[in-house]
């Protein structure tokens, strides 16, 4: 047995013959004290009634019912059935497991099983026929009342809502054959919620004729850049300089030798602006000194981003990056990498110009 069966004969821990065999008996309950048990003596002669007898003595029967309490727990003596162990872990919160199990009703517990679509009649019965007597009042209250408030809120999936004091509008959006597509559905009279995102919904509403406008999450109509096809360079480029010995950039070497005053449009008065961009900027962005207007004509010309700071229309002062700039007068439309998103600034609202 040693060299045919090394598994089944001996223990790292006992070096007794057969002991692994002997082991494994004993952990299956067919061996006791080195003999053949009842159970095992029935299992070796095959006789699946006594083999049942003794299991049955071995393991007691299963208890079907269970004591609910006023304190709102559930408490089972012994094993309880499937079927009861199953009914009360949906309903309640297992607290207890051995000897005996204990269970505790709750109002999360209850609502998990509302949530399951249970209904509250069907949940007292269920607990009714399980109890070994009547069931207590603070659990009919508390069964009563947790149903009482689930569902008051609902929650819907969806990726934008439409919404308008015009419901009549709303109503013909919502039978429109050709934007069933959208996944529409009448919330209220004034609101519709849409199961398509948000871009997709306004172009689909766009190209059946309705002249629908995004929002910001503010509530705040969300602007939108100019959508035309704008000329490659929009203000003339500025005038290309000598070039000087010692290497330095353009803009440097202009703001280098920027006076101090502010320069006149006509040169007989003055140092004159280098750009008509630089003219047009000064005179909507009074905020910015001249160094200010050259920075920022200078993104323009060259596509550059650049650091803005902003005062908004509540009186908020931000520090916004801003690129793919397009001079509109008097407004500058520039992808914002603060929102990630395009937006408009008005340029008398910009007060100051920084290099990114």
């Amino acid at each position: 047995m040693t060299w045919h069966r090394p598994l089944a004969h001996e223990l790292p821990q006992d070096t007794t013959p057969f002991a692994c065999l002997i082991r494994e008996a004993e952990l299956l309950g067919v061996l006791a004290h080195g003999a053949v048990s009842p159970f095992g003596a029935a299992l070796l002669h095959d006789d699946e009634d006594l083999l049942r007898t003794h299991a049955r003595r071995l393991l007691p029967s299963a208890a079907s019912k269970a004591h609910i309490g006023a304190d709102l727990t559930a408490v089972v003596m012994g094993t309880p059935t499937s079927r009861l162990a199953a009914l009360l872990d949906s309903l309640a919160d297992r607290e207890v497991h051995g000897t005996a199990s204990v269970w505790r009703f709750g109002p999360s517990s209850l609502r998990r099983a509302l949530d399951a679509g249970r209904t509250p009649a069907e949940i007292q019965a269920d607990l009714s026929d399980a109890a070994d007597g009547p069931l207590p009042q603070p659990l009919t209250y508390l069964i009563a009342d947790t149903a009482r408030k689930h569902g008051r809120l609902r929650l819907a999936t969806t990726a934008c809502a439409i919404h308008s004091d015009d419901t009549a509008l709303l109503a013909e959006i919502a039978a429109h054959r050709k934007l069933s597509r959208l996944g529409l559905r009448t919330l209220a009279p004034t609101v519709l919620l849409c199961r398509t995102p948000l871009p997709t919904a306004l172009d689909a509403l766009r190209a059946e004729g309705y002249a629908p406008v995004a929002e910001a999450e503010d509530g705040a109509v969300r602007l939108e850049g100019a959508q035309q096809a704008r000329a490659t360079q929009l203000l003339p480029r500025p005038r290309q300089r000598p070039r000087r010995t010692a290497p330095a950039p353009g803009l440097a070497l202009r703001l280098l030798s920027a006076p101090d005053h502010e320069p006149h449009p006509d040169p007989g008065h003055g140092i004159p602006f280098q750009t008509d961009t630089e003219e047009i900027l000064a005179c909507y962005a009074k905020a910015l000194n001249l160094t200010d207007i050259r920075q920022l004509a200078h993104a323009i010309h060259e596509h550059e981003p650049i650091t803005v700071e902003y005062l908004a229309v509540s009186g908020n002062r931000t520090i916004r990056t801003v690129s793919e700039l397009e001079l509109d007068p008097p407004l500058l439309s520039a992808y914002c990498h603060l929102r990630e998103d395009q937006r408009v600034f008005t340029l008398s609202r910009i007060q100051a110009v920084m290099p990114v």
